[in-house]
């Protein structure tokens, strides 16, 4: 179903029913730019990964949310689903919260633009929202302001004074004016008088105007008409009937909060329910999720594990599960729509799905791809050939499988990170993998260097994995990990290079260590993100720019191919992974 603004109020109710009674959720985001693998470094840590994601999700806009529900009903052995397609973009609102800025790739947007996304329709019925923080702050201040109106009604009603303010004689013709006006106003059957439109210090001088020449006769207040700021004044009521208006517009104002916060409404949802949630490749997924419609991102990261956990407790990533044992030796590829199409084949079987009776979903015909609604649909579709797999093998019925959180546990809350070269991941609820990189190397060399410049200097120790951190530097990994010492001990001699092990230069960053001293002198070196080198030329094993998360599963699958070690000493693939982004 496609959910815009006009019809989100209606069907809310009805997406909360279908998370309360689903067995699990799909999601899935589309975004105004995808612009992260550039910085990401083949050998980073999780923890630096996260730092670089982190940046990128506070730049780009999640413009598209997939949601889909799966609901096991045991009595028949199938699956009920509904689907829906919300489109996303935040309202301008007013000074309690102040215009959203926002970057787009121009890539990204073309991208779309050809897969038939409807941008008019995103600006113009986008569901807005607000995040829990920006709630609380808006909400701080319209009560804020209320109780400074009520104790205004009390300085009118006891005759309190202000300091005034001397009026400027650029001023005297508009305020004599304003004082005739009110003084009409008094004398006829109106309610309220609409005054001219002022600058703030004008409106200042209309304000005084209340207690030093109509103390007790009427109240003023500013209201937002458009983009101005225009003061109106009322007659004076009782000091009951005044605090009975004020409190009329501080609970408009309120309802009127309640249509900014939008698409939070769903992800709150979402949160309470506790429900598995199920995604592909859904590190940044999440983060935007959690960044947009939640709370801000921490700067730290096991201090954001914590919270990713506290509001997911139970997550995965079919990007990490096709990944992992014991699917790598049955699926060729992790790219979502790959994926599925092997998964319709043996040994693997989709359960039947049906779409909820008297409810909007998809089917896996109607090609939708990069629809977020539909992706989302696919990606549960994924996880349920999986998850029957894992059942079947142990001999399970379906009505044994679907319910087992077992068969899940190697898979739960481990969130895929691609381009690292050995398969790490980020896991919300526990230890993130260490695996040894006793075998990678930090090296810095002359700018003129190329790729084969490095490939030979380590051509006696095997094939190697070149990872580019800027013109003058590397990470290598070899292929031969048992030639790591010799290899070290070997180019320590050399007066062109310097090389470290890759814990020393880890611990550098980390800020616990000095840095390499290098034979070539002083050069100037990237900040710690590790960010990928300017030169074109140099990063034969760089990425072009982003234009889409599908579209990057093509550029990795023609690097994995030249990865087969076909081309000596040129990306020497040492794990046996896929790590594409989609």
């Amino acid at each position: 179903m496609e959910v815009t603004i006009s019809n989100f109020t209606k069907v809310l109710p009805e997406v909360e029913k279908a998370i309360q009674n689903c067995t699990f959720l799909s999601i899935d985001c589309e975004l105004t730019g995808l612009n992260v693998t550039r910085n990401i470094n083949s050998y980073d840590a999780p923890g630096q990964y996260y730092d670089k994601v982190r940046n990128n999700c506070k730049e780009f806009l999640v413009i598209q949310y997939g949601l889909s529900t799966f609901r096991y009903d045991s009595e028949n052995d199938k699956f009920k689903q509904q689907s829906y397609n919300f489109y996303i973009f935040r309202r301008p609102m007013n000074r309690n919260i102040p215009d959203q800025r926002f970057l787009c790739q121009a890539s990204s947007i073309h991208f779309l633009i050809n897969q038939c996304f409807d941008f008019n329709k995103l600006f113009k019925e986008g569901i807005p929202y607000l995040n829990d923080e920006e709630v609380k702050k808006y909400r701080s201040n319209l009560e804020d302001n209320f109780k400074k109106r009520s104790d205004l009604i009390e300085s009118q009603q006891n005759g309190g004074h202000e300091d005034i303010i001397p009026i400027p004689e650029n001023a005297q013709d508009f305020i004599k004016d304003v004082i005739e006006k009110i003084e009409t106003f008094l004398e006829t059957e109106e309610t309220e008088l609409q005054l001219p439109k002022c600058n703030s210090f004008f409106r200042r001088l209309v304000y005084q105007l209340r207690t030093e020449k109509f103390a007790g006769k009427v109240s003023m207040e500013t209201r937002q008409i458009d983009k101005d700021r225009v003061l109106f004044v009322t007659k004076l009521r009782t000091k009951e009937e005044e605090q009975e208006h004020e409190k009329k517009i501080f609970e408009g104002q309120l309802e009127e909060l309640e249509g900014f916060i939008g698409f939070n409404k769903v992800l709150k949802m979402i949160v309470k329910s506790g429900k598995l949630v199920i995604g592909h490749n859904l590190c940044l997924d999440l983060l935007h999720t959690i960044e947009k419609f939640l709370c801000s991102l921490p700067c730290e990261y096991e201090e954001f594990k914590e919270l990713a956990h506290g509001l997911f407790p139970r997550v995965i990533d079919t990007k990490y599960m096709s990944s992992t044992n014991p699917f790598p030796d049955l699926i060729s590829s992790s790219v979502l729509n790959q994926l599925l199409e092997r998964l319709s084949e043996k040994p693997f079987s989709i359960p039947n799905i049906e779409i909820e009776e008297g409810h909007s979903g998809y089917k896996i015909l109607d090609n939708k791809e990069h629809e977020a609604g539909y992706d989302a649909y696919i990606t549960g579709v994924a996880f349920l050939a999986m998850w029957k797999y894992l059942g079947s093998e142990q001999k399970l019925k379906d009505n044994e499988i679907f319910g087992n959180m077992d068969l899940l546990e190697p898979y739960m809350n481990r969130i895929y990170l691609m381009i690292l070269t050995d398969n790490q991941y980020i896991h919300l609820g526990g230890e993130d993998s260490n695996p040894s990189r006793d075998h990678v190397f930090h090296i810095t060399f002359p700018k003129d260097w190329r790729l084969n410049n490095i490939t030979q200097l380590f051509s006696p120790f095997g094939n190697v994995h070149v990872s580019w951190i800027d013109e003058t530097s590397a990470y290598v990994g070899l292929n031969k990990r048992d030639q790591a010492a010799i290899a070290l001990n070997t180019l320590s001699q050399s007066d062109t290079i310097a090389i470290t092990t890759y814990a020393k230069r880890q611990a550098f960053l980390s800020g616990t260590k000095t840095p390499l001293s290098s034979p070539l002198g002083t050069r100037k070196r990237r900040k710690s993100s590790e960010g990928p080198p300017s030169s074109k030329k140099r990063r034969t094993d760089s990425f072009p720019s982003i234009i889409s998360k599908r579209s990057i599963d093509r550029i990795e699958e023609e690097r994995m191919e030249a990865e087969d070690g076909s081309t000596p000493g040129i990306y020497k693939k040492t794990f046996e992974v896929d790590t594409t982004w989609d």
